[in-house]
This record gives structure tokens, C-alpha cells and sequence, in this order.
């Protein structure tokens, strides 16, 4: 058994306000769409190394609340509130809850600002048993953590 091909990976991120441009009926993959920081850095990473196949991606929406980056979506204009957050916080929890059921991670990365956080308020129990990396500090710092953790990942393989 190779136990390097057991590891599998979970990062949960926020979606961003900068998008690409597109239409706003037109459906593209979540990962696609959003254009911040973030999303720039993943899919330089993706062009230069291609995708790990044990990395799972999970974005945080005001819209859509937690969506796989698969997902295909349109685009839109909300911001994440607090009150947004709160009020999608279950939903989160049983989404996580359902993917914990299915698949036990080797580490999970949760790179949110503060008011994403705030969904993941109910989730506290079945985040509690799992292997977590957070993301911290301003933009800058948490843009050079992602890009390190995704690193981890393809040393992994």
C-alpha cells in the first residue's frame, strides 16, 4: 500500500468579488469565474504543475453558499455579509458533514476572511476532528500560506 496515495487534500476558500468577464446568464465552473488572488494562484499553479488528483476545492459564496469549484454557476454581484454568513452557517455544516461522511481528509485548509467565517459558526463539531490548517494575517499573507500548502501538496505525490 502507498500510503502517499491515500493523502487527500480539502481546501475551503471565499469566493471574490473580481470576476471574469462573462455574461450573467452564461453558466461557467466556480473556479473559472472567481478571478481574486486566490483563484490566480491556483490556477497558475494548475497551468504549471497540473491538478492533484487528491485535492478537493470548496468555495464559500454569499449566492451560492458552499459549492465544490466544479460547480458550474452564473455570475452575480452580493457580498458576504455577517447576517448572510450566519444565515447560511447550517447549510455549510451539513454540507461538511456530508463530505466528512464520504471522505476523511489528510489536511484541510481553510483560508476565509472574517465575515466567511462566520459560516462556519455550526460547523465547529465536525470541523473539530479533522486535521486544519488556517489561513491568517492580511491578503499578502494568506495569498504566500495557499501557495505554500498547495506546494506540500505536489511534494506530496
Amino acid at each position: 500500500m502507498n500510503l502517499m496515495t491515500d493523502r487527500k487534500y480539502l481546501l475551503v476558500i471565499s469566493c471574490s468579488k473580481r470576476k471574469v468577464p462573462c455574461s450573467l446568464v452564461e453558466k461557467i465552473r466556480a473556479l473559472d469565474l472567481y478571478d481574486g488572488p486566490f483563484y490566480r494562484i491556483i490556477r497558475k499553479a494548475f497551468r504549471d504543475r497540473g491538478r492533484p488528483k487528491n485535492l478537493d476545492i470548496l468555495i464559500l459564496s454569499a449566492k451560492y453558499g458552499l459549492i465544490s469549484s466544479e460547480k458550474k454557476i452564473t455570475n452575480y454581484d452580493k457580498l458576504m455579509t455577517a447576517e448572510i454568513a450566519c444565515k447560511i452557517s447550517r447549510q455549510v455544516y451539513r454540507k461538511l458533514e456530508s463530505i466528512f461522511w464520504d471522505y476523511e481528509y489528510t489536511e484541510i485548509m481553510i483560508n476565509l476572511g472574517k465575515k466567511y467565517t462566520l459560516a462556519l459558526e455550526y460547523s465547529k463539531r465536525v470541523l473539530t476532528n479533522q486535521n486544519l490548517r488556517y489561513g491568517n494575517g492580511g491578503i499578502g499573507d494568506r495569498n504566500r500560506q495557499l501557495k505554500d500548502w498547495l506546494f506540500t501538496i505536489y511534494e506530496d505525490q
